[in-house]
């Protein structure tokens, strides 16, 4: 009788994590999403030639200046999707 419930609660714990994982998993899909929808895309902006620096064949660095921010931008150049982005605010 003991070994029984035992049993069940282990299944119900299981079952309970298996769940949340489920839930979390779900979570993680919408945040990324709702992430890469919100990146700043300045790549689109008429930009001065003397802040374009190529890194690579595959990608080029960009540098904004937008009110007490500097934006550094690495871009890869076929498909102009920003792979890293550095913020640097004033005080």
């Amino acid at each position: 009788m003991l070994k029984k419930k035992l049993l069940i609660s282990l299944v119900i714990i299981q079952g309970l994590l298996i769940i949340s994982g489920i839930i979390a998993i779900i979570f993680g899909v919408f945040y990324k999403m709702s992430n890469i929808n919100n990146s700043t895309k300045i790549t689109n902006k008429n930009i001065n030639l003397h802040d374009v620096y190529l890194l690579n064949e595959n990608q080029f660095q960009q540098k904004v200046v937008l009110d007490n921010k500097v934006i550094f931008q690495i871009i890869e150049i076929k498909s102009k999707k920003v792979l890293k982005e550095i913020v640097i605010e004033k005080n």
